[in-house]
């Protein structure tokens, strides 16, 4: 597993799973309190939720993702996300 920097000294580990031509998938791991500071993608986006709870802002509306919840966005639109619970989702781009 990665490391990545978001913000600060938050940190949230990364994992590449599934890297096809059409899409990637990665498993993230947040810590409890964490955040994901507003941002956006230059492409349609998923997550799925395998354990725990966030809070996911998109364009200033926010939606309580928990534990087997799937949630998709379309690309350029501005989101975050913070775990309310240690939390373990795949990314799918």
């Amino acid at each position: 597993m990665n490391v990545m920097q978001v913000a600060g000294n938050e940190r949230v580990k990364s994992c590449a799973i599934l890297k096809t031509n059409r899409f990637d998938a990665t498993l993230l791991i947040m810590q409890q309190g964490h955040q994901i500071p507003p941002h956006t993608s230059p492409q349609n986006a998923m997550v799925l939720i395998l354990e725990g709870k966030v809070a996911f802002m998109l364009n200033e509306e926010i939606t309580i993702l928990e534990t087997g919840d799937v949630f998709s966005f379309q690309a350029n639109e501005i989101h975050a996300l913070q775990a309310l619970e240690t939390t373990r989702f795949i990314l799918i781009k």
